[in-house]
């Protein structure tokens, strides 16, 4: 699974040729996990794709994405990207397509999964929030009218060690780094981090949150 590819930061036919490529070498293997990005705008300067406007070309790349993965002689008159009679071959090994597992934390994020998602994959959630993502994902699926439920999932960071201490510093250390921001109190509350009966017990948490 790619975890995560930024949508917005690619043509929609090269990005849906590549996964084609890979779900056909996979043998059928593969997933494709997606996001809008925006939290580094220097990625987005370096493509030439404005960051504010992330969200709406993930949603409409998404829409011609699955469109050149089932049909021939696709035309599309976007907003983004205009096509006229392309057809896409090979075509991926899965049908209709891979499983596309949708990343966020946003409630456009759970519109998006909702409305093109087969997974849900949020990132920095608390087990409540997961729980009350599923919720309100479930109320969007009603209005897309989906007969197959989204399959709820977790992007989460882990750290363990046999000293607690050591494990949680592991964790913020990094974070810290990765993010550009101070994660020494939010560790606890985004992250397994510690010793193992520690992230044994918290992952429980969000077993049970779905």
């Amino acid at each position: 699974m790619s975890s995560i590819t930024l949508v917005p930061l690619y043509p929609p036919a090269l990005l849906a040729k590549q996964v084609s490529a890979l779900d056909v070498v996979s043998r059928g293997r593969f997933n494709l996990g997606v996001g809008v990005g925006g939290e580094f705008a220097k990625e987005f300067e370096a493509c030439g794709v404005p960051v504010e406007e992330r969200g709406a070309r993930t949603d409409e790349a998404l829409q011609l994405m699955q469109q050149l993965w089932t049909e021939d002689d696709v035309s599309f008159d976007g907003r983004f990207t205009r096509l006229s009679g392309v057809t896409l071959n090979p075509k991926p090994a899965q049908k209709p397509y891979p499983p596309i597992g949708v990343s966020g934390r946003s409630e456009a994020a759970m519109r998006r999964c909702a409305r093109f998602g087969d997974g849900w994959l949020p990132y920095m959630y608390t087990p409540e929030k997961l729980a009350q993502s599923q919720t309100t994902i479930a109320g969007f699926s009603e209005h897309f009218e989906r007969e197959k439920p989204v399959q709820p999932g977790l992007f989460i960071f882990v750290a363990v060690h046999e000293d607690r201490e050591q494990g949680i510093a592991m964790a913020s250390d990094r974070l810290s780094v990765q993010y550009n921001q101070d994660f020494s109190k939010l560790v606890g509350k985004y992250a397994l981090a510690g010793n193992p009966d520690d992230c044994i017990a918290r992952l429980r948490e969000y077993v049970d949150a779905g």
